[in-house]
């Protein structure tokens, strides 16, 4: 008894073009948070290298202590710098019926999410983003991997709308598809 199994390759599908979609930056304020947030790491590494050299100068020479302050010079001055090239890439779009997060400069990546995958939205402020007027929103789906994605640096009124948004559309599928909500 054989099988006679079948799976041809589909070749008049119509994907959705996401390359030409215009994508909207985050805030530009969201940048001070993440150069503050920077400057704070780049301050507890500093702290820690002076501690280090009161406590633990005297046992070594000067080359190491020269070279590894060199070292976090230069490792303070990547994070700062790839802070800043990074922060252009963060973008994003809501279309009808999907999510999409583009982020990163060295390793440019592009996430799209489907409303119909989401299981949850949360739409949080820190103290931080509470002075600058800003939200982030984060969608959580039921994928494993890469399926999450949280937006920072949006405006309060444009995060709510797209948790609104989001909300209703998820909603009125429901209730075409007979689910509850």
């Amino acid at each position: 008894m054989q099988q006679k199994f079948q799976n041809p390759q589909v070749f008049d599908i119509e994907i959705p073009d996401f390359e030409n979609l215009e994508m909207v930056s985050v805030s530009p304020k969201y940048l001070n948070i993440i150069l503050f947030n920077n400057a704070l790491f780049s301050g507890f590494i500093v702290s820690a290298f002076f501690i280090s050299y009161y406590f633990f100068g005297e046992n070594f020479s000067i080359t190491p202590i020269i070279a590894l302050a060199l070292v976090i010079l230069i490792l303070i001055i990547y994070i700062f710098l790839s802070s800043v090239i990074g922060f252009k890439f963060r973008k994003y779009a809501v279309r009808q019926h999907d999510l999409v997060y583009q982020y990163g400069w060295l390793k440019r990546s592009i996430i799209i999410i489907p409303f119909t995958r989401i299981q949850h939205i949360k739409v949080e402020q820190g103290w931080f983003s509470k002075i600058l007027n800003l939200k982030s929103v984060s969608v959580y789906t039921a994928g494993v991997n890469g399926g999450d994605i949280s937006i920072h640096g949006l405006p309060q009124e444009k995060a709510e709308e797209i948790n609104h948004m989001i909300m209703n559309t998820i909603s009125s599928e429901n209730n075409e598809d007979g689910g509850e909500i």
